[in-house]
């Protein structure tokens, strides 16, 4: 940094305090930032040793966050620490990682700035004085973060208008940046805005326009719009993957956003708040050249012979010259599906390799995790296909049909739309996973998606050194354990050696296989990679209409939009097995949520007992039954 640079501007870039690796979206900034003037960053406790490391080789100072929570006074904690002295600059910029960009050149709208003869500048107006409505119940609480962009003149800095002005803006929460910014000018500072909100219709443009924003020039992309609870940004209308589209045009990578926000956001709510379902077609314009050096490998589990035709007939959509390794539990059954394969034509693998492993209650996650481990973690393939072809107990032959169609279609339709499915990889280094998405024709998973398996879930989570946030409702999941991902995806879920006697030791049938299906993607994006969901057009239209049915007519006794029927219904408490005490339990925890707090034990031990009462009459019904049916047979 030269001493031109340094003497005419700081900038002060606060890490928030929470997060746990240096983003590259961070890294980003932080390189074109250098070019304003001295930086001075503010890293987080918990940041490893080499990603610190790596910030000192990046900027002139770095500094250890003060606390592990964010405050807006921090920044002030941030200079004092450092030693610098301020009154060397002209200008000190107070920013942080509550962005993304720069998605246009700093350089005009700083200088445009710089001639203002402002004593402070904002880089977006927010006429709104309060941050944004509250959600702590769904997992969105309101907070203070790092600001985007105030800059102030040094002698501001150390004033006691500066001082006065601190403690007037009121509490530190997302929009005290802004009320400082106006208490500064009630105080008698000149207050100027980079981008007006009068010039955007809008009371918060960073938020609510941000196209519109990005096409007027604002070097910046708020991060909030893409972390805030999805029912809110539905009833604005605020679309994130219009805003990522725009910001795309610009050429920034939006591989570094996605990277990002897959470590702070729950996966369901980011892939709603980015769009992330692709409809894609039966057409295709892929680059055939960089599909064909691709390294597929398909990985089948087989306990329902009659229903593998189907399976490995789909196979045949994907690129000649993938690996098929299909998993059994016995020889026999080895046997014959290899005479079948081999005599069913060519559906274009390269390699065929049948595996026999133990009968076990993890059925095709047990053969995949524990099977298969090792040419998951050193086959060097660049694609690993799951599929199964198992046998489904306790459902019609409708759904058992639908089920089948519902999962092999959306990840193997057709050669051209296979290699739509694989252009996603190509265009996306990030992108771990992709499976379609929760079925609910035939299925009452939607609403119940974590099946009771907190307590698995939390344990396995731990196991793995999984703190990416989880979703309070149903987990983004490969439902029914089907799913096309990188292999670098799915290391964290390979890093414990799992065993076939571990799917025996859980405390249920299937516990474990079905954790494991619904924290796959939490594990990968842990490690930075975020998933998608696809459909045919053919699905897409069956589930849409579907789904607007459903929720239609679940809405008449609901007023208002969705955020306000969430609302309400979370406020009343869930209506679990229904009856009479069930609604005398939502109805005092809707008016007397303190008293329902209290007799919460008392409703337990009734509803067990109550289920118990059930169990014994099934039970003795049955015994009853069999002794009625020997005596027949005796006569």
């Amino acid at each position: 940094m030269t001493a031109g640079l340094e003497s005419r501007r700081l900038v002060v870039y606060a890490i928030d305090p929470i997060r746990t690796h240096l983003d590259e979206h961070v890294v980003n900034a932080l390189r074109h930032l250098e070019a304003l003037g001295s930086v001075l960053v503010s890293a987080p406790r918990s940041l490893p040793v080499a990603d610190r490391d790596r910030l000192d080789s990046l900027v002139d100072h770095v500094t250890e966050s003060p606390s592990s929570v964010f405050a807006s006074e921090t920044y002030g904690q941030i200079i004092s620490d450092s030693g610098l002295e301020v009154s060397r600059y002209k200008e000190v910029v107070l920013t942080g990682d509550g962005w993304f960009g720069p998605v246009a050149d700093f350089g005009p709208t700083v200088e445009r700035m710089a001639s203002s003869g402002a004593d402070v500048w904002q880089l977006a107006e927010n006429l709104h004085d309060n941050p944004e409505e509250d959600f702590p119940d769904e997992g969105f609480a309101s907070r203070s973060r790092p600001w985007i962009w105030t800059s102030v003149s040094p002698s501001l800095l150390n004033s006691p208008i500066w001082r006065a002005a601190w403690s007037e803006a009121g509490d530190d929460d997302e929009a005290f940046e802004q009320r400082f910014g106006r208490a500064l000018a009630a105080r008698g500072a000149r207050l100027a805005y980079a981008f007006r909100a009068s010039a955007f219709a809008s009371g918060d443009p960073l938020l609510y326009d941000a196209v519109r924003m990005i096409e007027a020039g604002c070097p910046v992309v708020g991060r909030r719009q893409f972390e805030m609870f999805p029912a809110f940004l539905d009833q604005r209308a605020i679309v994130g993957r219009d805003t990522l589209d725009a910001v795309a045009a610009t050429g920034y990578p939006v591989d570094l956003i996605l990277g990002a926000l897959v470590r702070s956001v729950p996966p369901r709510a980011l892939a709603t708040n980015l769009g992330m379902l692709e409809v894609l077609p039966d057409k295709t314009s892929a680059d055939e050249g960089a599909i064909a050096a691709l390294r597929v490998l398909a990985v089948v589990h087989v306990s329902d012979v009659v229903a593998s035709a189907d399976v490995f007939e789909r196979l045949g959509n994907l690129p000649p010259g993938y690996d098929l390794l299909v998993t059994v539990s016995d020889g026999m059954t080895a046997a014959r599906l290899q005479q079948d394969i081999e005599m069913s034509g060519d559906i274009g693998f390269a390699r065929l390799e049948l595996r026999v492993v133990p009968p076990s209650p993890g059925r095709d996650m047990s053969d995949f995790f524990v099977g298969c481990r090792d040419v998951l973690l050193e086959g060097g393939y660049d694609i690993v296909v799951k599929v199964h072809s198992r046998r489904i107990s306790r459902k019609t032959m409708n759904v058992r049909r639908y089920f089948r169609r519902y999962q092999v279609e959306n990840l193997l339709n057709s050669p051209e739309y296979v290699r739509n499915l694989l252009t996603l990889f190509l265009r996306e280094p990030g992108l771990g996973l992709v499976f379609p998405p929760m079925m609910h024709i035939g299925y009452g998973t939607m609403g119940n998606g974590w099946a009771g398996l907190s307590g698995a879930v939390d344990r396995l989570l731990r196991e793995l050194k999984v703190t990416t946030p989880t979703d309070s409702g149903s987990p983004l999941a490969p439902y029914g354990g089907m799913w096309v991902a990188r292999p670098e995806a799915l290391r964290r879920m390979l890093s414990r050696r799992w065993k076939h006697s571990d799917y025996f030791a859980a405390s249920r049938a299937l516990e474990l296989a079905h954790a494991q299906e619904r924290t796959i993607v939490l594990a990968a994006a842990e490690d930075g990679f975020h998933a998608r969901t696809v459909l045919t057009a053919e699905h897409a239209s069956i589930s849409h209409t579907a789904l607007e049915y459903k929720v239609d007519a679940l809405s008449p006794q609901l007023r208002g939009y969705p955020l306000d029927q969430i609302r309400f219904l979370r406020r009343m408490g869930s209506m679990s097995f229904g009856g009479p005490i069930a609604v005398a339990r939502m109805w005092l925890t809707f008016r007397y949520p303190r008293v329902s707090r209290l007799l919460s034990p008392i409703y337990t031990l009734a509803r067990r007992a109550y289920q118990l009462a059930r169990f014994a009459r099934r039970a003795v019904r049955i015994v009853l039954k069999r002794l009625a049916d020997s005596e027949m047979e005796v006569r």
